[in-house]
């Protein structure tokens, strides 16, 4: 135990010389000091390893008859539907296994899984990934809808389109239409048109930084966070244009600055552009990692009410995220 318990202090000691200092000092702001250790950890522990099984191509029952027929052991996620965690095995057993290799079951990261659940969608409705690409979620949004209704997956970069058609194309995704262009025009172009919005921003990936690659580290500045910032609002009021009335749009990051989540929320709350409310996630998908958003930020409260939004804190089952469910009001 004391062995244990030596290794994590070295992996938070470590985080902390690798690490930007001033991510470091902003890190320690943000969140307890339980959970700056936990994610501090995180970054040089191994991932968690989940999987789901694609309902296009297999069931539950039969990818996880094949998954313990091979000798391996994995546990439902309980806060998240259809997600189970690998507790022994390895992602390369997984990859070999009969039900992978005819794309029946598909590795993806709990927190990952969530922002779909979280979009709550159903067959028959009209759903757009605004940022789809490389095309994990909108697979699995194509599963949630069992392949009927419309599903628009946009993503603005032509390069990342070819993995996400490769996705699309393998999973079994027959209702999915396929965009590409800048998701913040959608609102011009496809106002009022679907019932379903998810904006999974790009960010600046802080919840997914690994100490084992310093060249992502090295690039992280607050200059990419304020750019990617100006992004991420434009993206979801596009988004809020695109939803109906009583539809929800889901807004996720992968990363902890306050400037891409709490901040982004704020601004287009406040702007009024489109009249929405952040909503309640539902209950059953919210991780014991989850947490409540920040209510100020170096010295700025904020004034809209965010606080249904939530944060997820890396730990050995979870990756950092940031999860919002907004509702277009009128």
């Amino acid at each position: 135990m004391e062995n244990e318990e030596g290794v994590l202090c070295d992996l938070i000691e470590k985080a902390e010389k690798e690490l930007p200092e001033l991510f470091i000092e902003r890190l320690r702001t943000q969140i307890s000091k339980e959970d700056y250790r936990a994610s501090l950890q995180s970054f040089g522990n191994d991932r968690p390893l989940t999987f789901r099984p694609n309902t296009i191509r297999a069931t539950e029952k039969e990818v996880l008859e094949e998954v313990t027929a091979s000798g391996m052991k994995s546990l439902p996620v309980p806060w998240c539907p259809l997600c189970h965690q690998l507790i022994s095995g390895s992602i390369r057993q997984l990859q070999e296994l009969e039900c992978s290799k005819t794309d029946g079951l598909y590795i993806q990261s709990a927190s990952s899984m969530l922002a779909a659940y979280a979009l709550q969608v159903a067959p028959e409705m009209r759903v757009l990934d605004m940022c789809a690409a490389p095309g994990s979620k909108t697979s699995q949004l194509a599963a949630l809808m069992e392949n009927r209704g419309m599903l628009v997956a946009n993503d603005r970069s032509r390069k990342r389109l070819y993995r996400l058609r490769e996705i699309l194309q393998r999973q079994g995704a027959t209702n999915a239409e396929i965009l590409c262009g800048p998701g913040e025009r959608l609102g011009n172009t496809h106002a009022d048109c679907f019932d379903r919005v998810l904006v999974d921003a790009p960010c600046s990936g802080e919840g997914r930084f690994r100490l084992e690659k310093p060249i992502r580290l090295s690039r992280w500045n607050m200059q990419e966070i304020r750019g990617l910032a100006k992004l991420q609002e434009q993206l979801l009021i596009a988004a809020l244009r695109c939803v109906r009335v009583g539809g929800l749009v889901v807004y996720s990051t992968c990363t902890f600055a306050p400037e891409e989540n709490e901040f982004v929320l704020e601004k287009v709350l406040r702007k009024k552009t489109i009249d929405a409310k952040v909503v309640e996630l539902p209950k059953e998908l919210r991780p014991p990692s989850g947490r409540a958003p920040i209510s100020c930020w170096e010295g700025k409260e904020f004034t809209q009410d965010i606080s249904p939004a939530m944060r997820i804190i890396p730990n050995e089952m979870t990756t950092g995220f940031f999860i919002a469910c907004l509702q277009r009001v009128s």
